[in-house]
């Protein structure tokens, strides 16, 4: 089940919930914010890793590049 984070627009909070892509936008407007009380927030894109089996891979490493997908400038 995919982790997800938003971060609170008043105070800068950031909460974070697992849940299935099916419910997320139904889990996002029922949260508030521990901190101020605030239910104003925005989602956070985190980056993720991926790995290879060094048993099963070669050993020249993947080719690294910019920002897959113009990621980069989310906030």
């Amino acid at each position: 089940m995919p982790l997800y984070e938003y971060r609170c627009k008043d105070c800068g909070e950031v909460v974070e919930f697992r849940s299935s892509m099916a419910a997320k936008e139904e889990m996002a407007a029922s949260l508030n914010c521990e901190s101020c009380g605030s239910g104003n927030f925005t989602q956070v894109y985190s980056g993720f890793a991926v790995t290879q089996d060094p048993k099963t891979s070669s050993s020249t490493p993947p080719p690294m590049g910019g920002c897959p997908g113009g990621m980069c400038n989310l906030q």
